[in-house]
């Protein structure tokens, strides 16, 4: 089985059910995005021109047809992040690329020249200010330090498996309010022996995988996956005032 960084994220990650684990991962189930991923997808469809498998994303109109307000902003930023592009001399050279080896698979958004140099890109867009804290925000991207950045280990592992050379990987954000960080991943010899050493230790824990559902109703109430374990009832929990 080929690893994507996603699957191996999700599996050790102790709010994703795993039985919805299996049905994406294992089985193919495909889930609809949410609305803010509906928004980072349009918004990368826009700004540097295709969609992981070639899929077209569209936010839905208003009841005139019209486009929303969401989606004028968005395309209003996507224009905004083109000239950013250019004014960081970032250019495109393959867009949404499919990578595969005998043990890896990934879809990085871009693979791009970077002042003249090959690189690896992955855009993000986030509502999220540029001041929010990681340390109760995972999303946010002010406080480096905690954020997990297997994703791009992943990719930059991927490349030097095709090819046998390690390329710098970015992440160029830009936020919904206007703030924009580009931002070097610099792969050190132990992130990448770790990163390894946990794809071991995945190819060992799914020999004995049991997909045990969620016990949670926070959980069970938003999964698209209709299994017969879902928690159909909150806990409740009486307050005496």
């Amino acid at each position: 089985m080929k690893t994507s960084q996603g699957m191996l994220r999700d599996f050790y990650n102790p709010d994703y059910c795993k039985i919805k684990w299996e049905e994406v991962y294992l089985n193919g189930f495909r889930t609809n995005p949410t609305a803010a991923m509906l928004d980072g997808l349009v918004f990368e469809q826009a700004v540097i021109g295709g969609s992981r498998g070639g899929e077209i994303y569209e936010i839905p109109k208003g009841k005139t047809g019209k486009p929303l307000k969401r989606e004028t902003d968005l395309m209003a930023l996507a224009e905004k992040s083109k000239k950013t592009m250019l004014d960081l001399e970032i250019e495109l050279i393959d867009v949404q690329p499919e990578w595969e080896t005998d043990e890896l698979i990934g879809h990085p958004d871009a693979l791009i020249t970077y002042k003249g140099e090959l690189a690896i890109m992955d855009l993000k867009y986030t509502a999220i200010r540029e001041d929010d804290s990681c340390k109760w925000n995972p999303y946010a991207w002010n406080d480096l330090e905690h954020k997990d950045f297997s994703q791009a280990i992943h990719y930059i592992e991927m490349y030097n498996q095709m090819e046998g050379i390690y390329l710098p990987f970015f992440y160029l954000v830009f936020g919904k309010s206007g703030w924009c960080k580009f931002i070097l991943i610099d792969l050190t010899s132990e992130s990448l022996e770790n990163y390894r050493d946990k794809l071991k230790q995945f190819r060992n824990d799914i020999k004995d995988f049991t997909p045990i559902g969620s016990t949670e109703y926070s959980i069970c109430r938003k999964c698209p996956v209709m299994c017969n374990k879902r928690v159909l009832t909150p806990n409740i929990i009486e307050i005496v005032c």
